[in-house]
């Protein structure tokens, strides 16, 4: 949009639906002008003061009068005044908090589109925010995070990275990469003198130090993907082994069929659920075994894809059956990195049993035994899990949980390590120097420091109206 700090925008920024109460959101230089148009108490105000309420009726305007004479009430309502520099967007901004009535917050959008607002874009009081210098790029990405998390960890996470704990570390190195580069440059300036203006160990061990910074950030994605979209588990095994009754066990519900008839699941059964803050995305999937029925072979296909694309994989075996022979064959064609034996029915073993079994599986394999009649298996499962996964930071005040942040950082790393190898073999400083500006120029994208269209779009298509 072209001129958009000129113009004043205007949307709802609670959910679609009736409510009891619906927030609309204007931000511009006419935001207070425009909603005193509308409002007879605040028309009649001189002083209106920042981040005070005000109640207030909400009247429509005479088309053939003057601009201030209202004609129908719409709506009683409280509206919030945000001064210039002291709102969210960095802009004048007003709230209407009115009845949660489609038909009531509709009228008065098309009041405040009569009088020269204009509906906002997705995500473009956030980005008048970016634009105003409220937040940076990473902090815009929170926001959006933030809205989204469904649970304590991610909504952690989120808030972290809003309070601009992230935001800092990348600062930071920033100003250290700012340095070497302004030194290496320096030292091409003055190589005809025979002037060192740094000296290499010195130079080499500073970026070592900011290569190990930026792994550390880069290893921290992993933690935070999961923490941020939850931990993808699949359940699989032959028939009968019990993964439908465990599925129920785990997402604490009647969410599969269970029966004793063998191939009873056809297709993927997923459900969501919560446990120690974490969300976790869990499927039962069709038996796996040699079969002839085509539906049957369309399930076990579905059941294999859903195994690779899991985060990690619990492979069920019956502690009732004497042969694993196949069971073991279908566990290792499974390539996932992260693989749990889960040994069930073992309400029906005993401890002779158990080490039999631990021995037949090999010391190699993690494994916990379980049964859908034991409701300790739930917490079992899902420590088995966690273990698995490893240690999940969200604590970590320097947790990056989004792609676009992890491809420019790992860029960055890559340069920075060319650029460590170019300073030991003695190669030329205008080559360490391109290095350094790629590295440099990676992590300013990534606070929004430096930035073009394509970037912006990564960052807003994914927003509300409203935000």
């Amino acid at each position: 949009m072209w001129n958009r700090s000129e113009q004043t925008i205007c949307a709802i920024s609670t959910p679609q639906g009736v409510g009891g109460l619906a927030v609309i959101r204007i931000s511009g230089v006419e935001a207070l002008s425009v909603c005193k148009r509308i409002s007879k108490s605040l028309n009649k105000k001189k002083v209106i003061e920042s981040h005070r309420a005000y109640f207030s009726e909400i009247f429509s305007l005479s088309e053939n009068s003057s601009e201030n004479a209202f004609v129908n009430k719409i709506d009683e309502a409280v509206i919030t005044y945000f001064a210039k520099g002291k709102s969210f967007t960095g802009e004048e901004t007003v709230e209407i908090s009115c009845h949660g009535s489609k038909f009531i917050v509709q009228q008065i959008l098309e009041l405040l589109i009569s009088c020269g607002c204009r509906m906002a874009e997705r995500g473009e009081f956030t980005y008048r925010a970016f634009m105003n210098g409220r937040l940076d790029l990473v902090q815009a990405e929170s926001v959006l995070a933030l809205i989204e998390s469904q649970n304590q960890a991610s909504a952690i996470v989120a808030l972290r990275q809003l309070e601009g704990h992230v935001s800092k570390q990348f600062a930071e190195l920033i100003s250290d990469l700012t340095w070497c580069l302004a030194h290496i440059e320096a030292s091409i300036d003055f190589s005809e003198q025979g002037i060192t203006v740094v000296d290499t160990g010195v130079l080499v061990k500073k970026l070592e130090s900011i290569a190990e910074a930026l792994k550390t950030l880069t290893h921290s994605y992993q933690s935070g993907k999961l923490i941020k979209d939850g931990i993808k588990v699949a359940l699989i095994g032959e028939p009968n082994v019990g993964k439908s009754s465990l599925l129920n066990l785990l997402l604490q519900s009647d969410k599969a069929i269970v029966t004793p008839i063998a191939g009873t699941t056809r297709d993927a059964i997923e459900g969501d659920t919560l446990y120690d803050g974490v969300k976790y995305s869990i499927s039962d999937t069709a038996g796996l075994r040699d079969t002839d029925d085509p539906v049957e072979i369309i399930g076990i296909n579905k059941s294999k894809t859903e195994a690779s694309a899991a985060d990690v994989l619990c492979f069920i075996l019956d502690c009732s059956q004497k042969d694993w022979s196949q069971s073991l064959r279908l566990a290792q064609e499974q390539k996932n990195l992260r693989k749990i034996f889960l040994l069930n029915k073992a309400d029906i073993t005993t401890e002779e049993h158990r080490a039999e079994l631990l021995g037949r599986l090999g010391q190699n394999n993690a494994a916990i035994f379980t049964s859908a009649l034991k409701p300790d298996s739930r917490a079992d499962i899902f420590a088995a899990i966690k273990a698995t996964v490893g240690s999940l930071e969200y604590l970590n005040e320097a947790l990056i949980s989004s792609a676009r942040q992890y491809e420019q950082a790992a860029y960055s790393f890559e340069m920075i390590s060319n650029c460590i190898h170019e300073l030991k073999q003695n190669t030329g400083a205008e080559f360490v120097a391109m290095y350094l500006k790629e590295s440099l120029l990676s992590l300013q994208k990534i606070l929004g420091q430096v930035y073009d269209d394509q970037i912006m779009d990564r960052v807003f298509k994914e927003f509300c109206l409203g935000k």
